[in-house]
Order: C-alpha cells, then sequence, then structure tokens
C-alpha cells in the first residue's frame, strides 16, 4: 500500500481533503484566470525569503528554499504546525515530521543528475527509509508528460505533468497519482487522483503569497 503522503507532504490524501472540505466545484473556480495586479505573486527568488500557500482558511504551508535544492516546509492546520518537510527540489522527501514522528528517506540515487525535468524524461530515484528504528525501501518513478499552467489564485505558474508510481517492497512501481509541479517554486502545487470510476479529482491549493519579514 502506498503511503500518498510519504511524498506529498502538504496536499493531504483524499480521506484528508474531505475532512478539509475541498470539494472539486471549488479547485476548478481556483484554476480560472483572473487579475494578478492585486496579489504578489511569489517567484524563484523569494523561494530563499518565503512564502505561504494555503488550502481554505485552515491549512498553511510555510516554503522556503535552501542551498543545494534542498526546500524546507512547515504546513499548520487551524494554526497548529502538523508537518515539517526537508525535499530535494521539492519532488522528493528527505525528513519528514509528521505530528511528532519522524521518518527520513536516504537516497540511494543521484538525484542532482535528474534536474532540470525536461518533458518527456523518465526519472528514476531509490531511497532507504527509517521511521522508528525500522527500515524500508521505496522506489519512486516519474514519468515526465507534458507543460501546461496552472493558477494558485490569480497567480499563474507554468507546471509539469508528472505521472508518479512507487513500490515500498521488490514489486514493480505502480501508478500513484498525477502531479503538477512548478520547477521555479520548486513546489507541487496540485494532485489529480484516477476514481474507480474513470473519473479524476484535482485538488490544489488555492492562494499563494510571499512571506513579509
Amino acid at each position: 500500500m502506498i503511503d500518498c503522503r510519504s511524498v506529498f507532504p502538504y496536499m493531504p490524501s483524499r480521506r484528508w481533503a474531505r475532512r478539509l472540505g475541498v470539494p472539486m466545484a471549488v479547485a476548478m473556480v481556483a484554476l480560472a484566470p483572473g487579475p494578478a495586479a492585486a496579489q504578489e505573486c511569489p517567484t524563484a527568488k523569494s523561494g530563499a525569503h518565503g512564502f505561504v500557500v494555503e488550502r481554505n482558511e485552515q491549512q498553511k504551508s510555510d516554503v522556503f528554499h535552501a542551498d543545494q535544492g534542498v526546500v524546507r516546509t512547515v504546513m499548520r492546520y487551524d494554526g497548529k504546525t502538523v508537518l515539517e518537510t526537508t525535499q530535494f527540489e521539492g519532488l522528493f522527501q528527505l525528513d519528514r515530521l509528521d505530528r511528532g514522528r519522524r521518518t527520513t528517506y536516504e537516497p540511494r540515487s543521484d538525484l542532482k543528475a535528474l534536474f532540470p525535468l525536461k518533458p518527456g524524461q523518465q526519472a528514476n530515484a531509490k531511497f532507504i527509509s527509517q521511521a522508528e528504528g525500522s527500515y524500508g525501501r521505496l522506489y519512486v518513478e516519474l514519468a515526465v508528460k507534458q507543460r501546461e499552467d496552472m493558477y494558485i489564485g490569480p497567480c499563474k505558474y507554468p507546471v509539469l505533468r508528472i505521472e508518479r508510481s512507487e513500490s515500498r517492497s521488490a514489486a514493480p512501481p505502480t501508478f500513484a497519482y498525477t502531479e503538477f509541479y512548478s520547477p521555479e517554486l520548486k513546489l507541487i502545487v496540485g494532485r489529480e487522483y484516477k476514481k474507480p470510476d474513470g473519473r479524476t479529482e484535482l485538488i490544489k491549493f488555492d492562494r499563494i503569497y510571499p512571506i513579509k519579514n
């Protein structure tokens, strides 16, 4: 069984999405373009100083770009910190502190060699995981598809559509979900799930803004 949250720290699973009250209609409305003049949209330069992404008013995540491709996030729900992560380029988790439970992911692949991602690319990465003294494995396959634009509120960003497959055993990776990744923000801004009836469900952020220092 794939733990979706282990590779997408601030986008909850479908169960979390229902608990947070994120109907599909709201997500689709958020895709519609709007005037960005009234809002300062974060850029790659904003990452060093930090920016915030929100879904509804309860969930807020602070995102910071560090050196060597490291991205740090702090997610709060109703003002309470529930998740902190350290990631590589915003796509691969290295450390995860989820309500006091820490999981680390030690790369067994050269992650730097995978970037920058390009449409048509197949990217593979292996990790050794550790949580509470227990060891495991994680194998990730990314199929990078086309570029497209996605809105977070009035802010428009070019994103890559990425199909993610995973395995936590010796079995071959299986499809997990589709991610919409912003290379500029080093952030997965949305995730698309396939439902049993063949329909898809998009969960995404609905607001983004810089952290004012």
